[in-house]
């Protein structure tokens, strides 16, 4: 299988820096499966090696990307084509986890910012098809908002599985505590397109984070965070405003 030439390789990461900085208005819509299904998984085959990505998993059918924004933020990328969250095979049976592969790979922001990281302060995040520029499904995984995990520890005694409203920003969302070993059994993609009769055919104006906690006790487990379009009030469905590329939460 033929590479890319590097000077190729330098225009899809500058389209991918391009996707980065301005999220709806990417030159180059198909960069992120660009660089994944002509670079990182034919480098890993041929060679072991998997640049420009971090990882290639080819077993699971998932690649790791550092992306080019942030000192930390990395992205999960399957290595099948899925436009975005509102792909139905996210919802099929048989469906990967790749919100438990992502949770798996949380590691690696902390090991890009020299010290070690609370899971409350690491969060994953996938964009609605309004608020996203690449036709291709990532998993944004970076450090939340210094602010997030307070505000998350007042729905610390909600119900199991049930979604609750969530007030930030001015606005109202949704939010649904987890135990610490959902993702072994529950997959967020699911427990989005559950939420009503209608939720299912319209995922692709949902967005989506899930975060760690600690619950009273000592308890370790997540909040699922629902963030749906709304245009009439300035949603957008972008759960990316609850991450900071910064990282001031590591300071």
């Amino acid at each position: 299988m033929r590479f890319f030439s590097f000077a190729a390789l330098a225009c899809a990461l500058s389209c991918f820096l391009a996707i980065s900085a301005a999220p709806v208005q990417a030159a180059n819509p198909d960069a992120l499966w660009q660089i994944v299904s002509q670079q990182c998984v034919p480098n890993s085959e041929k060679t072991g090696d998997p640049k420009p990505c971090a990882m290639v998993d080819r077993e699971r059918g998932f690649i790791i990307l550092k992306d080019i924004v942030g000192a930390a933020q990395y992205l999960l990328i399957p290595t099948v084509r899925l436009s975005g969250i509102e792909s139905r095979e996210l919802l099929q049976a048989d469906a990967p986890n790749y919100w438990q592969y992502a949770w798996e790979q949380r590691h690696r922001v902390g090991d890009a910012l020299g010290r070690p990281l609370e899971p409350s302060q690491i969060g994953l995040e996938v964009n609605s098809a309004a608020a996203r520029s690449q036709l291709q499904l990532h998993i944004h995984i970076d450090c939340m908002r210094a602010d997030l995990p307070q505000v998350l520890s007042a729905h610390r005694r909600d119900p199991l599985g049930k979604w609750m409203p969530l007030a930030l920003d001015g606005h109202v969302y949704s939010v649904m505590r987890l135990s610490g070993d959902a993702l072994q059994t529950q997959n967020p993609f699911k427990l989005a397109a559950a939420r009503s009769a209608h939720a299912a055919t319209s995922m692709g104006a949902q967005s989506l984070l899930l975060t760690g906690a600690r619950f009273d006790g000592g308890d370790e487990g997540f909040y699922l965070i629902n963030m749906p379009v709304n245009f009439d009030k300035s949603e957008h469905g972008s759960a990316e405003v609850l991450l900071d590329h910064g990282c001031a939460i590591a300071k």
